[in-house]
């Protein structure tokens, strides 16, 4: 039988058996009239081997391995490049942490109209329903602690997809690019559907402490990017943009441009202080051409004696230095506003002293 949707899956560095109970509830359908295509975006590479290890073993799922690990997570691309993949007219955009109860096909496939996307309801469940507890248990026996409506899990039309030109890849880390979506089908005179069947259970995980967002860390994080995101979001509202530029100036990286990248041409390192730091960001590296260029931002030792210190108490310092995690977060905003869509590593040392960006300027 051909599908007649698709499901797909935007994935990066996530517990595999999360994704596993996920497709286990798929599995455990009514009717298997769908195919999933399961988009890896960079994940390092314990997490890529074990989840398409995972993924594999589900005959009506495909995993494609898209970006590398030194680019910003951005579910928008991961997404826009399922959407290509994609065979059928209808695709099912879903979360890792989704079960799906065994009605849902069946649901799903009376819900596809043309001129219709549908968002979904979800309940959420608690902490204490462990995974061997999901994995044994039957999706009516699970009770979520509440329910919630969703905005980035939902059926759509791939044309309408395809019109208003996908997800707007300016969006990074999380937030608002579901809400964007949305916002530009119904301009586009798509009516948007709202399903109040129990479809939908969302596996209990941690949200990542609110402090930790202001705290440098391996992983990057930028600070306040709800806030951007949300206010690219209200741009296209006030402006009633429903629309993004042409599709074919996207380009989806690989591993091997991840190696490409191995090998700069131009280094430069600096310390901490703010003016150097601006410096690089905002004229150095905007006149590098036909380069590799890496910079390398380095914490000074200064920057932590008791000397500067003192000075900056007695607010005698003649140099302002930048926190390693003001740096980062600098870096963070050239790369979404100038080169998101250039190829470029982006890393953190261990120790959190060193922030190394490294970007192909040859084109």
């Amino acid at each position: 039988m051909n599908p007649a949707y698709t499901i797909l899956f935007a994935y990066r560095n996530r517990d595999p058996n999360r994704v596993k109970l996920s497709l286990l509830s798929l599995k455990k359908q009514k009717r298997i009239n769908f195919e999933v295509v399961f988009i890896d975006y960079g994940s390092t590479l314990d997490y890529s081997k074990n989840i398409s290890e995972v993924v594999g073993n589900f005959e009506f799922s495909t995993y494609c391995y898209i970006g590398h690990k030194g680019l910003l997570w951005n579910k928008s691309k991961a997404l826009n490049y399922g959407i290509t993949k994609s065979k059928t007219d209808t695709i099912f955009i879903a979360d890792v942490d989704v079960l799906v109860a065994p009605s849902f096909s069946v649901v799903i496939e009376s819900l596809i109209k043309p001129n219709q996307f549908s968002l979904f309801k979800i309940g959420y469940l608690p902490e204490s329903i462990s995974s061997d507890t999901i994995e044994k248990s039957s999706f009516e026996e699970l009770k979520p602690k509440h329910y919630g409506d969703t905005f980035g899990i939902g059926l759509f039309p791939k044309k309408a997809l395809e019109k208003v030109n996908g997800l707007d890849e300016f969006f990074h880390f999380y937030g608002s690019e579901d809400e964007d979506l949305n916002f530009r089908l119904t301009t586009a005179g798509y009516n948007m559907n709202r399903c109040e069947s129990n479809l939908l259970l969302h596996q209990w995980h941690e949200r990542y402490p609110q402090k930790a967002k202001e705290e440098l860390t391996i992983t990057p994080r930028l600070s306040n990017i709800q806030r951007i995101n949300q206010r690219h979001f209200l741009r296209h509202k006030e402006n009633q943009e429903f629309t993004l530029g042409e599709v074919e100036n996207r380009k989806y990286y690989t591993k091997s441009d991840f190696e490409i990248l191995k090998n700069p041409s131009k280094i430069i390192e600096i310390d901490n202080i703010e003016a150097k730091v601006i410096h690089v960001l905002n004229y150095e590296l905007r006149t590098i051409k036909g380069d590799i260029a890496q910079i390398v931002f380095k914490e000074s030792t200064y920057y932590n004696s008791s000397k500067y210190k003192v000075k900056s108490v007695l607010n005698k310092q003649s140099q302002p230095y930048l926190s390693m995690k003001q740096v980062n977060d600098l870096v963070l905003q050239k790369v979404l506003f100038d080169y998101r869509n250039h190829n470029y590593i982006y890393e953190v040392s261990k120790d959190l002293k060193i922030i190394e960006f490294t970007i192909d300027l040859r084109n």
